[in-house]
């Protein structure tokens, strides 16, 4: 992060510094708590599986002689909702190990622990408790828990596999997964022969971009693990079907492209707006005036002649802005796209900010909001016109 967004300060040929931050308020790191439940067969009772995933980030690691280590207690504790009475409590302590110092600090990596615990049909709720044994930090996280009679097809949890080890997917499936297993129950279906055919559908905007079948050989607990290859037509966000029998369960992925990172949006309007925040004017108008193809053409190569790896598929400058753009259409959207805000342009040249501390006034009926850096920019937005908008009204 500190290098991208050093390269990006370049780029803009300003003096600001490095945008390597700590997390604000609006990139708090949260437990990940993930609950689906599968009928128990010749039983009124479900087994309820249960997903932790604990960012590595925000664990306390020590040094030992060739790796690092942290140390927490984890809690499972499931009550009845209505009554709190608690009917299932699990505690355990666990030991994590990582190679390098720099994974302590990645970002997107986690720890992923799995669990199960029986229940009957109900309204509960999970209390998920982790302790960093180190620092003494606490970290919790409330689900609501719904065991109800089984679906015919219960909901799809996919994972890939590497060095033997099973590693579960929420969202993005990363570039160098080739294959994604989708593990569900079905109770009802079609047999041919021995053999039981699960059909699977991938579509792009309603669209059929894939369909095929996969057939697999049934068991008592009607529990099922089918591996899908990925084509390399299913970039970006897709949404999978699969079932049997006309039944079928579905779950949305974002499939990052192994082709390289492709720049924010094929729109004419959206490229150029974006590019005149973060390029100077002497490049800006070699490409203003070029058509949708050849501007899409010639963005490209400008980005991929600053990428800071080449040897590698993924561009992390451009995979950067697009995560900012991501993010400013996201959370500054009023009227129109969140780029074209004040907001959007300041987050999308110098990142997120260190520090964000909002005002309301209660006179004006204003509310004021002011971004910090660490090189000692300050930007202040308000809302003076009351459209619900913060602008620009100074900046540092």
């Amino acid at each position: 992060m500190h290098r991208i967004s050093l390269i990006i300060m370049l780029i803009l040929i300003t003096s600001c510094g490095s945008n390597r931050i700590k997390p604000t308020p609006q990139q708090k790191q949260k437990l990940h708590v993930e609950v689906i439940s599968y009928k128990i067969q010749d039983s009124d009772s479900f087994n309820v599986n249960i997903l932790l995933r604990i960012p590595i980030k925000t664990l306390v690691f020590k040094k030992q002689k060739d790796h690092f280590n942290a140390n927490i207690s984890y809690t499972f504790n499931i009550s009845e909702r209505e009554t709190k009475a608690v009917v299932n409590r699990l505690t355990k302590n666990k030991s994590i190990s990582v190679s390098y110092y720099e994974d302590t600090r990645e970002k997107e990596r986690y720890y992923q622990i799995e669990s199960q615990i029986i229940l009957p049909v109900g309204e509960y709720e999970l209390l998920t408790i982790i302790q960093d044994i180190d620092s003494h930090r606490m970290f919790k996280n409330t689900t609501k828990v719904d065991i109800e009679d089984a679906p015919m097809i219960s909901q799809l949890k996919a994972y890939h596999e590497k060095d033997n080890q099973r590693h579960y997917i929420r969202k993005v499936v990363k570039e160098d997964v080739d294959t994604v297993w989708f593990k569900f129950q079905m109770d009802d279906f079609e047999i041919i022969g021995e053999t039981i055919p699960f059909t699977y559908r991938v579509l792009r905007d309603s669209t059929i971009i894939d369909s095929s079948t996969v057939s697999i050989i049934g068991n008592k607990q009607n529990m099922y693990d089918i591996p899908i290859m990925i084509s390399p037509d299913w970039e970006n966000e897709i949404t999978i079907f699969i079932g049997n029998k006309g039944q079928f369960s579905s779950m949305k992925l974002n499939i990052e492209g192994k082709s390289g990172t492709k720049i924010w949006s094929d729109n004419h309007k959206e490229i150029i707006g974006i590019m005149a925040y973060l390029v100077p004017y002497s490049e800006y108008k070699n490409f203003s005036k070029l058509e949708e193809n050849e501007l899409i053409e010639y963005v490209t190569e400008y980005w991929n002649s600053k990428d800071p790896t080449v040897n590698t598929k993924k561009n992390e400058l451009l995979e950067e802005i697009n995560n900012r753009i991501s993010y400013a259409n996201a959370h500054f959207s009023v009227i129109g796209s969140g780029w074209r805000s004040d907001m959007g342009k300041i987050y999308i040249i110098y990142g997120p900010p260190e520090n964000i501390d909002r005002h309301y006034d209660t006179e004006f009926s204003y509310s004021y909001e002011f971004w910090y850096y660490p090189s000692g920019r300050k930007f202040t937005f308000s809302d003076r016109q009351n459209f619900g908008e913060l602008k620009l009204i100074s900046e540092f």
